[in-house]
């Protein structure tokens, strides 16, 4: 992986969170989508690894959140030619709370980089 690369990883985990922060879920998104790709091809694995190391060390908005990391890798991927989509699901637990999940739908396969029974209950409101 070329310095680059790690730089955009770097930057897309610091900019990211700012923008789903600071703006609508809209905005932000739209924003995200009009990145356009010419990235260098890197596994997504591999970019989600390197995802995950950061948000978890990161505090306050720049913490690991589900919605902070589809959003993140779905920017980067997107960059990497993929066509990559945030999903946003709901479902109520056993005590009737609402819970809310976002995952990663990228190249027609969905979820994309989390097992399949992580996503099973929930009912997907929004794709971007």
């Amino acid at each position: 992986m070329r310095l680059r690369t790690k730089l955009e990883i770097v930057t897309a985990c610091a900019a990211v969170p700012c923008a789903l922060e600071l703006f609508s879920a809209d905005r932000a998104f739209a924003w995200l989508a009009r990145i356009p790709a010419g990235g260098e091809r890197v596994v997504p694995a591999q970019l989600a690894f390197h995802v995950d190391r950061i948000l978890h060390r990161g505090r306050g908005i720049w913490r690991h959140s589900c919605l902070r990391r589809a959003a993140v890798l779905a920017l980067l991927l997107r960059r990497s030619g993929h066509d990559a989509r945030v999903v946003i699901g709901v479902r109520r637990d056993g005590a009737g709370t609402l819970e809310a999940h976002a995952w990663l739908a990228c190249d027609g396969r969905e979820p994309f980089l989390e097992p399949a029974e992580s996503i099973a209950t929930f009912q997907p409101l929004s794709r971007a």
